[in-house]
């Protein structure tokens, strides 16, 4: 018989690995520039009029959720391809 023996020690560790797994990435604005194609101002100006996902603050520093901005991305490709859907 092969039965798993789960000791708290193991279940820690399962946990660990399921958090570790499930981190957000968060993005430099020269990262976030580099995926949207954007310079500053114009992210700020998004970010002030709503439109844009807002950073996360740490510290003095600004960091973007990965998921957010992907799912920004996701979002306009998805708008655009609405106002010109395919012949």
């Amino acid at each position: 018989m092969n039965q798993t023996i789960s000791t708290p020690q193991h279940q820690l560790q399962q946990k660990k690995h399921q958090s570790t797994s499930q981190l957000e990435r968060l993005l430099y604005l020269a990262e976030v520039e580099f995926q949207t194609g954007f310079k500053t101002s114009f992210l700020y100006q998004l970010m002030k009029e709503g439109k844009f996902p807002k950073p996360v603050k740490i510290g003095n520093a600004s960091r973007w959720r990965e998921s957010e901005v992907q799912q920004w991305i996701h979002d306009q490709i998805n708008v655009a391809s609405s106002k010109h859907p395919k012949a």
